[in-house]
Order: C-alpha cells, then structure tokens, then sequence
C-alpha cells in the first residue's frame, strides 16, 4: 500500500506542476501579447501630450508647426469644451508675454468656443497647412531682442469648397532663448491676387 501512496503523491506532484508550468506560460504569453500591442492615439492626444517644459521647439519654423498641429485639434476633431481649454492652454505656452498680459484665458476661451462653433456650423474645417520653410523665415534683431516673422498658410474647406489664407506670424525670443508667438495678422494679397 506505501507504493500506491507514492506512487499517487508522485503522480499529483507531477500534474500539479504541469498545472503551474500551463499558467506560468499562459501568463508570459499574455504579457508578451500586451506588449507588443499598439496603443493608437488622436491626433489631440499626441498634441496634448507634449511637454514643452523638456522639449519646447527649437525654431520658429517648429513653434508654427505646433501651433497650427492645435489649431487643427481646435476645428477637425470635435473636441469637448473641457479639451479645448486644455488645447488653448498648451497653445498659450507659446505666446510671448505681452500676448498673454492682453489675452485673459476666460476671454481666449470663450472667443476660442464662438470661433469653433461658427466653424462647425458653417461646416468647415481646415484642410491643409504649411509653413514657409526655414529659408524664407526672417529674423531681425529690435530694441535688444531678437525677431521672426513665418507666415503659415491654411486652405479651409466650407461644404467642399476650398479657400486659402495666409496669415504672417511675429515672434519674439524671450530670455530662455525660446521663440514665442508676439501676434499675427492676415497677409495682405500679393499683386497676383494670391
């Protein structure tokens, strides 16, 4: 009788770990599985998760271009009003001082909320952007600061029709050495009506 004894405390010793050995493979499977997977994330996540404390954009040419990546968040990917405001406040890291002591965030918010809802009332959305390229960027130095002025281009698409804007921008590097939105203004037509 010992040998049965053994003989079943060897057999349920055995199965036991095979039991355990199945669970530890399914539960390294599933990690490797978990893993390797891609997490997709908007374009306003992507937007919304850069911290410009660690990596503020090097460039003006850099600075339009994340601007105008919210910009696009703003009017393309119906977005709440509480994500807006987050939008708004990541778009305000980037404007100089003196844009920012004339621009009170209620006011920027609720002017921001009129836009985009005439914006989508109307049915449009911003169908391209570009920059000038780094080349056509001009800098100039004014009262012991250095300047630069980009003009980024948008074509707005209203029910299908498309119609293109060029707005000229004017930046300011403040003393961290960092380039930041002074204003902006529409461009005034070139004589080819362009």
């Amino acid at each position: 009788m010992n040998k049965k004894v053994i003989k079943s405390v060897i057999i349920g010793v055995i199965f036991l770990a095979l039991i355990i050995g199945y669970y530890f493979y399914l539960s390294q499977r599933n990690t490797k599985d978990a893993s390797s997977e891609v997490i997709e994330t908007t374009i306003t996540q992507d937007v919304l998760a850069k911290d410009l404390e660690k990596s503020y954009p090097a460039t003006p040419k850099e600075v339009m271009k994340y601007y105008n990546e919210i910009q696009e968040c703003y009017y393309n990917e119906g977005n709440d009003e509480e994500t807006i405001k987050k939008l708004m406040l990541k778009s305000r890291e980037l404007f100089d001082r003196d844009l920012l002591a004339k621009n009170d965030e209620d006011t920027q918010l609720k002017d921001l909320m009129d836009e985009i809802e005439s914006f989508r009332e109307e049915e449009r959305d911003i169908f391209a952007w570009s920059t000038d390229s780094a080349n056509e960027v001009e800098y100039n130095t004014f009262e012991g600061s250095d300047w630069a002025t980009i003009r980024s281009h948008y074509t707005i698409r209203t029910k299908g029709v498309y119609t293109k804007t060029t707005e000229v921008f004017l930046m300011r590097k403040d003393a961290d050495g960092k380039w930041k939105i002074y204003g902006w203004d529409l461009a005034q037509p070139t004589e080819s009506g362009e």
